[in-house]
């Protein structure tokens, strides 16, 4: 995207930064005559009606500086695009039925109430399952949601106690998965190729 304004603004051309092939996320634009002339500076104000955005109906008019729609002096500010729009709208209505329905299980739970079919395949829908079913932490210390059998990031069994970092004598090396076997290897300085038999060979040694 290029801007240029002619005898309105400075007269040069203003582009859009690129990185890599990727434009700026935010046109920011330092020319001050050019941003007098997209604020409105100079110019007659113009008439508005201002609209109920629920209702669609219309609130109040007032007079406001004949500025570019999509020009804005703070980040913060800057107009949405229609995608943008819908999207926040979208969003926000879900962050608020999210929140509600964790009031009503947060309640549910305090009573001892069981959930009902229905509203928890709602909630399943809806909310994560860690915060559904809880998490569980495994030997390695990864957060897991519970009821599953292995750790989704270090593969370890959820039944196993011992911390595997800290060399206990009485951990199972045959219940380890064999990534963490491998994670075991390179703590304690041994190689760590093989098969899972050669792993637990070295680590027994």
């Amino acid at each position: 995207m290029a801007l240029s304004l002619g005898e309105h603004g400075c007269g040069a051309t203003h582009a859009r930064p690129v990185t890599h092939g990727a434009p700026a996320k935010v046109f920011q634009l330092d020319c001050p005559p050019c941003e007098g002339h997209l604020r409105g500076d100079r110019k007659a104000k113009k008439l508005v009606y201002q609209t109920d955005k629920k209702t669609g109906k219309v609130t109040h008019q007032e007079r406001v500086p004949d500025g570019d729609p999509m020009w804005s002096s703070t980040p913060d500010s800057v107009p949405l695009t229609p995608d943008e729009t819908r999207t926040n709208e979208v969003r926000s209505e879900r962050g608020r039925i999210q929140i509600e329905m964790l009031q009503a299980l947060a309640a549910l739970r305090a009573t001892g109430v069981e959930v009902p079919p229905e509203a928890m395949w709602l909630l399943e829908r809806e909310l994560p399952a860690g915060v559904l079913r809880g998490t569980m932490l495994c030997a390695n210390g990864h957060d897991n949601v519970a009821g599953l059998k292995f750790c989704g990031e270090c593969g370890i069994g959820m039944n196993v106690k011992a911390a595997i970092g800290g060399g206990e004598p009485g951990l199972d090396l045959a219940r380890l998965h064999v990534q963490s076997l491998r994670k075991l290897c390179r703590d304690r300085g041994v190689p760590d190729k093989g098969s899972k038999d050669d792993l637990i060979a070295r680590l027994a040694a």
